[in-house]
């Protein structure tokens, strides 16, 4: 990268890091923190829950994707906006109108009981720190392109959006969400239909590769199906159970003004992402037409972006994509760290606390700084975007899916049958995930995600515990 693109990106960071410390005049308590005091619009509460997903994965994995699969690498940005779409349908409403900090406190309300709360903030915390991982992998290979050593490029990122993180909360990761979405939407889709003309069509695309370099058939790497219906399934059914209980999510709906506006920002984010899902794809499939093997999937989009495009805009949009790689890695340190301070600390611990809202402020800052870290490790031990987003995934859905979504709709499901549908489900996700057992060879299941062979343990256990147990006597209005 030349001198001047160079340039032009610290001044965009400079920028973006001044909003986010401008932000931090809005931050009095750990609500302003957590939940950006319960005030956003319309607009920024759809910008907000587009970034939460609208990160390594979406961006940088549909490009690597698309680069080994083809058009079937726009499954999980598909499955991603359609998650959102169903996240609206199912829990928006409902969800906003209690007006929680986090999904362990709707688990506690519900089933009145704290080691639900506590076994969901533990395997939630856990999904989060993987996923954050994710994110410091994806801009590995962004930062790349500057030529910095991957782990090097992996501290710098994780340091920046540490700092960032702590010093401004929800406030300042939603104002700087906004602008980079614009950015992104705009550069993403120029450069994947710049990089297909450069690199003549799909004609040329077809003519310059050869099957030795090719995760999938020719033919098959131009169907939105090629790679097969079993990958799109594996992309999609996790995404979508993750986005139905994921406290990141959540976290905007419940920062959301009111239920309206919780409900609207959650179908449109959806109806954008979908919109969008085809051109990261594009561009890996661009940067296989040009590149070749040349270069790795996890440069395909940067590549593309920095060597296609004028160098002013290509720089200012690799500077665009590392900010959203960052910004949903805040947004999920601030996940993290509500689960922390307001499931484990305050409801667990030291109830007092919530009358300490400084003393709270510092905790809440230590242990960013400590889930940033552990996300760096992760990171830099597990080398692909897209299947550390599923794997983690399935740690925490396979468990908890069940008895969220269905304790909104079924008054009958008790704490035991919650507490036994968490164990039993997270105990199969996470052995299918380790290799411990193989499903391969049983019939029917062996054709499952393993993320849905665990729920599906987990319903069992669910309805049977909660059908020999008595039910609470009476639940809080609205909880069902």
């Amino acid at each position: 990268m030349e001198a001047s693109q160079l340039v032009i990106m610290i001044i965009y960071f400079l920028i973006i890091f001044g909003v986010g410390i401008y932000a931090t005049r809005f931050i009095k308590d750990n609500t302003d923190f957590l939940l950006a005091g319960r005030r956003l619009g319309l607009l920024l509460a759809t910008a907000a829950l587009c970034a939460t997903h609208f990160g390594g994965g979406f961006v940088m994995g549909t490009g690597e994707w698309g680069f080994d699969y083809g058009l079937t690498g726009m499954s999980y940005a598909v499955g991603v906006g359609l998650s959102l779409i169903i996240l609206a349908l199912v829990a928006a409403k409902k969800m906003r109108k209690l007006a929680l900090f986090t999904v362990p406190d709707y688990l506690e309300l519900r089933y009145q009981s704290k080691l639900v709360r506590f076994l969901g903030a533990l395997l939630s915390l856990v999904a989060i720190v993987g996923i954050i991982g994710a994110q410091v992998w994806a801009s590995r290979g962004a930062l790349g392109i500057l030529g910095i050593d991957p782990t090097t490029a992996a501290i710098i990122a994780t340091s920046l959006f540490i700092i960032y993180t702590v010093a401004s909360g929800l406030w300042g990761v939603t104002l700087t969400d906004a602008i980079q979405l614009l950015i992104i939407f705009i550069g993403i889709p120029i450069a994947g239909i710049m990089g297909v003309r450069e690199a003549g069509g799909f004609a040329g695309i077809r003519e310059s590769i050869t099957p030795v370099e090719m995760e999938v058939t020719a033919e098959a790497f131009f169907s939105p199906l090629g790679a097969g219906i079993g990958l799109v399934l594996l992309a999609v059914i996790p995404t979508v159970m993750y986005t139905l209980i994921g406290q990141d999510f959540y976290q905007r709906l419940f920062a959301a003004k009111d239920e309206k506006t919780s409900y609207n920002a959650a179908m449109l984010a959806g109806v954008l992402l979908i919109a969008f899902a085809i051109f990261p794809a594009l561009a890996g499939m661009a940067s296989r037409g040009i590149f070749g093997d040349e270069i790795s999937s996890a440069e395909a989009v940067s590549m593309l972006v920095t060597e296609v495009l004028p160098a002013g805009m290509g720089a200012i949009i690799v500077a665009a994509i590392i900010g959203a790689i960052m910004s949903t890695a805040d947004s999920l340190l601030v996940a993290g760290t509500s689960h922390i301070t307001n499931d484990i600390y305050v409801k667990l611990i030291n109830p007092a606390a919530e009358n300490e809202p400084r003393k709270l402020l510092l905790i809440s800052r230590v242990f960013t700084f400590i889930i940033g870290v552990l996300a760096l490790i992760m990171a830099l031990t597990f080398e692909a975007i897209i299947g550390l987003l599923l794997m983690s995934y399935t740690l925490y859905a396979a468990g908890v899916f069940i008895p969220v979504v269905l304790g909104l709709y079924w008054r009958r499901g008790t704490a035991a049958g919650a507490v036994a549908g968490i164990i039993g489900g997270s105990i199969i996700g996470i052995a299918g995930e380790m290799g411990w057992i193989d499903f391969a060879g049983i019939a029917v299941i062996g054709e499952l995600p393993i993320i849905v062979t665990g729920a599906v343990v987990s319903l069992i256990l669910y309805i049977a515990f909660s059908l020999i147990t008595k039910p609470p006597e009476e639940l809080p209005p609205d909880v069902v």
